[in-house]
């Protein structure tokens, strides 16, 4: 089934709306994160797929937009806890042009792990919500939000001692 492209929504002003928010996210507001994904190579895993350790590939800078949520914290038996979310808006078209260590394209994952303001954390949930003109043809944004990871549990740098 061929997909049709919405009659009163020209290519034209589709490469506008996305000229303009790649310029706004790259070069006027300059937010960005470094993204680290897992080493499918490095980490060995259970008959599960599952893995008591992870190792990540190098780091690699993306400009997103950024929302940071109010922490949290909980006190109970074991001391008090901080919790907190973090929102990542992504340009689809930056993304997909994008080229590195992990080839040509990009897409954040659930589980990859994101530096951002000295922190880490782990992304749980990515979605595409942002249609242009609301078709599916036209997806314009991605959206991933992260808990704060602690770094305990990570083997990305040198804990020190």
């Amino acid at each position: 089934m061929a997909i049709l492209k919405p009659f009163f929504i020209p290519q034209k002003e589709v490469d506008l709306f996305d000229a303009l928010n790649e310029e706004l996210i790259d070069d006027v507001l300059g937010q960005y994160v470094d993204i680290y994904k897992i080493s499918l190579e490095n980490t060995e895993v259970n008959m599960y797929g599952e893995s008591a350790t992870k190792y990540y590939e190098d780091g690699f800078r993306v400009n997103c937009l950024i929302s940071f949520e109010e922490p949290t914290y909980e006190d109970n038996e074991f001391g008090a806890d901080f919790n907190a979310n973090l929102e990542m808006f992504f340009h689809r078209t930056t993304l997909k042009e994008a080229t590195g260590s992990y080839g040509t394209g990009f897409f954040p994952e659930i589980g990859d792990i994101v530096d951002w303001n000295d922190i880490y954390w782990e992304i749980n949930s990515v979605t595409e919500p942002q249609l242009i003109g609301g078709h599916q043809a036209f997806k314009h944004m991605i959206k991933s939000v992260a808990h704060r990871s602690r770094i305990s549990g990570l083997q990305i740098e040198e804990r020190p001692r």
